[in-house]
């Protein structure tokens, strides 16, 4: 990765800071509920602000502990309208430089290789891509979430992991929510980056049906033969400028 992709990584830190660091000064345990008007002010520690940061910035948003404050709510909102936009263009920018060897190179490989046609390596590459996105982030998070809570089935699991990926986020089932739950707060910061990866590894599925779709000729896709030049550019994005442009 180039300096480009090193600067919105550390901005893009930064604004998650800003984000855990400020509520957790509005809303957080370090003043009771009685004082600061904040009923759920205990749940409020750093790991539970990241979550919820992550929760807001993704769009899942399983509204289990929301701030109750009117300077809580008020940051809220002006951290979202900034805080959403940015998440889905960083986002969206690192599933097309990842395209690149998870998408473009296996498909590269299975042409020249297979002798695949181009159609032909766009499909098995989906089905490649869709069955190791199931394993990588639904099954194999199940099962961790499976053992981890007490009351959940594996079918809750499955659930919860396809719900939050795909940013519905009901909040019927939300982890890392009992108080004496072992390593709770390590819990919550592995959940928020199980959040951000599923994300972005939606995205890049999302690409690579779009590809499908271009090389079909399905109504309303983009013509396909500027599709990989587009992906390459738009991985540029993370790897900053080039050619003094």
């Amino acid at each position: 990765m180039g300096r480009g992709a090193l600067v919105l990584g550390v901005a893009y830190a930064g604004l998650v800071f800003l984000g855990v660091l400020g509520l957790w000064v509005l809303e957080g345990s370090p003043r009771t509920p009685a004082t600061s008007g904040t009923p759920n002010g205990g749940e409020w520690d750093l790991p539970s602000a990241l979550l919820f940061i992550v929760t807001l910035l993704t769009t899942v948003g399983y509204g289990s502990v929301t701030p109750l404050s009117a300077a809580g709510r008020a940051f809220c909102a002006a951290y979202a309208a900034a805080g959403v936009p940015a998440t889905m263009f960083l986002l969206a920018a690192t599933a097309r430089h990842l395209a690149g060897p998870l998408a473009r190179r296996p498909r590269a490989h299975l042409q020249a290789r297979w002798g695949y046609s181009r159609r032909g390596a766009a499909r098995a590459h989906l089905l490649g891509l869709l069955a190791l996105t199931l394993v990588l982030l639904v099954l194999l998070p199940a099962t961790a979430f499976y053992l981890l809570e007490a009351t959940w089935s594996y079918l809750d699991a499955v659930y919860f992991c396809v719900i939050s990926l795909c940013t519905v986020g009901f909040g019927d089932l939300v982890p890392a929510q009992q108080a004496q739950q072992p390593l709770r707060q390590l819990y919550q910061v592995a959940v928020a980056a199980y959040l951000l990866l599923g994300v972005t590894g939606v995205l890049l599925l999302a690409q690579t049906l779009r590809h499908v779709a271009e090389l079909h000729g399905v109504p309303g896709a983009a013509p396909a033969p500027d599709s990989d030049a587009e992906g390459e550019e738009g991985a540029g994005l993370l790897e900053g400028t080039r050619d003094g442009a």
